[in-house]
């Protein structure tokens, strides 16, 4: 009997003004196993690492690694293989790192690699983007570095941009729940003109700066008028933990994803004192939370453990 095991990078969407279109890969991962049963006739699963308890609880039929999985078998047209699935969650859930994308992205896998007709990178992504809603996690989950994505009808066209190697991130996650729904909830249903222009500029300064590697400009290229202004009220001293990681040397700092997880895009030399800077302002406020120091993952989503 074979395990198949996979892993799926975290995800920071938006990267400030790229709403619903810019994500960028990191490396810290969830790890999905999954091992077949002939005999079975559905998914069972169990689960380690962040949120465990709350996901044993949850309705197996809505499990997002076992709809994915079907997704695949269904599009080739081959039976279902049912057996157990393992989830261990390194990557806070409901932060804005995009854990409930790498569980859709790790079925996708992990089926891919039972089927006898793989399906493509750019076939999974269409199936991503129609169970997600939108590309901005799950094409980085899939490509790695940043990527640039919109979904039509009936495809998704992407482009990879490869991430400096300079580039590093502080990432602090406070201990502030924040639902994607509701995140999207607090925004306006119109911004003023002027604004979204602004943000167009903006976006495109930003993949032009990765491009050209001119990362200064990341302090203008990662302010946002279409989301961060509304909800960064959701995440208790935001604004604060902002000026703290520009002070301590970051090019910029913005919220990743819907939040509450706040990102600085910095150089090696000032990513762990920009991280400390960053944490010092929840710590002050007492507020609990964690800190990552780190890089751009840059092959995405992929098998790492086939055992007989």
């Amino acid at each position: 009997m074979t395990t198949i095991r996979v892993q799926a990078p975290a995800t920071s969407a938006n990267c400030g003004p790229g709403f619903d279109c810019l994500g960028l890969a990191l490396n810290l991962y969830n790890v999905f196993e999954f091992t077949p049963d002939g005999k079975a006739t559905s998914f069972t699963y169990s689960f380690t690492g962040y949120g465990a308890d709350i996901l044993e609880k949850e309705d197996p039929k809505k499990n997002l690694i076992g709809i994915a999985m079907e997704q695949v078998f269904a599009k080739v047209q081959e039976p279902i293989q049912y057996g157990h699935i393992k989830s261990d969650t390194l990557i806070p859930p409901s932060r804005g790192l995009g854990s409930s994308s790498t569980a859709i992205v790790g079925g996708l896998l992990l089926a891919n690699e039972l089927v006898k007709t793989p399906l493509s990178k750019e076939d999974l992504l269409i199936i991503a983007n129609r169970m997600e809603g939108h590309p901005d996690n799950v094409a980085p989950a899939i490509y790695g570095n940043l990527c640039c994505a919109t979904g039509l009808k009936d495809r998704v066209l992407n482009t990879v941009i490869p991430v400096p190697e300079s580039l590093h991130f502080a990432v602090v996650v406070p201990e502030v729940l924040v639902s994607t729904e509701y995140a999207r909830s607090v925004l306006p249903n119109h911004v003023p003109f002027k604004e979204a222009v602004q943000n167009v500029s903006h976006a495109s300064l930003f993949v032009t700066s990765l491009i050209t590697n001119q990362l200064t400009n990341l302090e203008v290229a990662l302010e946002d008028n279409l989301h961060v202004p509304y909800r960064k009220t959701l995440i208790p001293h935001c604004d604060k933990v902002f000026s703290a990681a520009k002070a301590a040397g970051a090019y910029g700092a913005t919220i990743s994803g819907s939040g509450s997880t706040l990102i600085a895009y910095t150089d090696k030399a000032h990513v762990q004192t920009v991280a400390e800077a960053m944490g010092q302002i929840f710590d002050f406020h007492g507020i609990e939370y964690k800190i990552y120091i780190l890089e751009a993952d840059t092959i995405g989503a992929t098998t790492i453990q086939n055992v007989i």
